[in-house]
C-alpha cells in the first residue's frame, strides 16, 4: 500500500466506491504524470478530507472530488469546499508542487457553475477538461495582488519594483 507524506499530512488510499466508474471513464489523464484515486488525508492519524482523485504532472497537482448525484452535490457546503480547496494547496506545496488545482465534478449537472470559489463541472465535461492552476505560494499571490492595485493606479515605478520582486522570489523558489 503506498502512503505519501506531506508534513502535517499523510495520504493513504481507501477503498473504492462501485459509483466511480464513470468518473474514472471520463477523467482526462493525457496531461499527467500520475493518477491516486481515493485517497484519505490525516493529520494526526485523524481523517480530515478525502480526495476521490489525484493526479500529478512535473510542476503542478490537480484534486478532485466527485459525486455521483445533483443532490450528493448541493448537500456539500460550501465551507467544506473552501476547506478542501485549502488542504489540497497545502498537501500540494507541502509535496513540493508550485502550483495546484481543485475541481468538484458532477454527475447529471446541467452546466458548470462554482461553488466556495471552487470550479464544479459536469461529468461529461471532465473528459475536455484543461486543468487551472493557482499557486501554492501565497506570497506570491498576494505580491500579484499588489501588483494588480498598483498597476490600475497607474504606479509604473512601484509596479516595476515590485515584478522585480516577484521574479527574485520565483529564483529562489526554482
Amino acid at each position: 500500500m503506498i502512503e505519501l507524506t506531506s508534513d502535517p499530512y499523510i495520504l493513504k488510499p481507501r477503498a473504492t466506491p462501485t459509483t466511480e466508474a464513470d468518473f474514472r471513464i471520463h477523467l482526462n489523464i493525457g496531461w499527467c504524470r500520475g493518477v491516486l484515486f481515493n485517497v484519505v488525508a490525516l493529520k494526526n492519524s485523524i481523517a480530515i478530507v478525502e480526495y476521490d482523485a489525484l493526479l500529478w504532472s512535473d510542476e503542478a497537482m490537480m484534486f478532485l472530488e466527485y459525486k455521483d448525484s445533483v443532490a450528493a452535490y448541493k448537500d456539500l457546503s460550501s465551507r467544506r469546499v473552501q476547506q478542501m480547496n485549502s488542504y489540497a494547496k497545502n498537501i500540494a506545496r507541502g509535496l513540493g508542487y508550485k502550483k495546484y488545482t481543485f475541481i468538484v465534478v458532477v454527475k447529471a449537472l446541467d452546466e458548470a457553475a462554482t461553488k466556495g470559489g471552487v470550479e464544479v463541472l459536469p461529468l461529461v465535461s471532465l473528459g475536455n477538461y484543461q486543468p487551472k492552476f493557482s499557486s501554492t505560494i501565497t506570497e506570491l499571490d498576494y505580491l500579484d495582488k499588489v501588483i494588480a492595485k498598483f498597476t490600475r493606479e497607474n504606479k509604473d515605478d512601484v509596479v516595476n519594483e515590485l515584478e522585480k520582486l516577484r521574479k527574485i522570489f520565483e529564483m529562489e523558489l526554482a
